[in-house]
């Protein structure tokens, strides 16, 4: 009975030590700066992986989990990401400064690699779903060199980061703007597609739903919405109304589907 007594004792705290180093590799996502110049974001947590960019001191980032002494961090705009062509079909070509020239896809197939260069050996920086809509930067033989998705991410060394200290800008909507951080205004709202069409002189041709009811204008290439309409989707942009208008129109940069 001892036995058992000490046995059920020894699990317990190996269960306990084991869940504390779990909860130790994750954290509670934040807003932060580079304390350094020069330092390299990798592929991975480790000083091994390649590196996918170098950020200047005083660079904000937004770190989403942490593993050991490292954060995970999103990948910014100017992060090189490519995925193969033939798992997009382009929904627009520019018409006019290069004709034939795709400007944007929509993904064909579920779970689609992110990589860091324009190869299958290269580090994979993120995963895309069926009908996720990205821009297309340039080509290179078989891939495109996309804007980065929402969902790539990389590494940078804990003693790199500092924490924003400044206190969060307050929202009467917190649940729906996810994200504010940029002195550009730049927002990351989550919602549903649904067709409205032309709003004053701007071609805002769709408006996203919140769950909250919250309702705003779309500017951003017709195809592109027509294919997601009806789709929970994130939408990444700029305000370009007035902040008090009754219906917000957002200039999207990136959106993707999210069911």
């Amino acid at each position: 009975m001892l036995l058992n007594l000490k046995s059920k004792i020894i699990f317990i705290i190996a269960c306990f030590s084991f869940a504390q180093v779990v909860f130790a590799a994750t954290s509670v996502p934040f807003c932060g700066k580079i304390n350094a110049d020069n330092i390299n974001v990798r592929a991975d947590a480790t000083i091994t992986s390649a590196v996918i960019c170098i950020f200047p001191k005083g660079k904000p980032v937004e770190v989403v989990s942490e593993a050991y002494d490292w954060y995970k961090i999103r990948l910014p705009k100017e992060a090189p990401s490519y995925l193969r062509k033939d798992l997009v079909e382009c929904i627009n070509m520019d018409p006019v400064t290069n004709p034939g020239k795709c400007l944007s896809a929509k993904v064909i197939k579920d779970r689609i690699n992110i990589r860091l260069s324009p190869s299958e050996s290269s580090w994979i920086l993120g995963k895309i779903n069926r009908l996720t809509v990205v821009n297309i930067l340039s080509e290179d033989r078989d891939w495109y060199r996309i804007q980065p998705v929402y969902n790539s991410f990389g590494w940078v060394n804990k003693k790199f980061v500092n924490k924003d200290l400044m206190p969060p800008v307050k929202s009467q909507e917190p649940a729906v703007v996810i994200k504010d951080t940029k002195p550009s205004g730049q927002l990351i709202i989550e919602g549903k597609v649904s067709p409205y069409g032309i709003v004053l002189w701007r071609k805002a041709t769709h408006k996203l739903i919140t769950s909250e009811g919250k309702v705003y204008f779309l500017k951003g290439n017709r195809k592109s919405l027509n294919s997601l309409n009806y789709r929970r989707v994130k939408v990444t942009g700029k305000l370009i109304s007035p902040a008090n208008s009754k219906y917000p129109i957002i200039g999207i940069d990136s959106i993707e589907v999210l069911n």
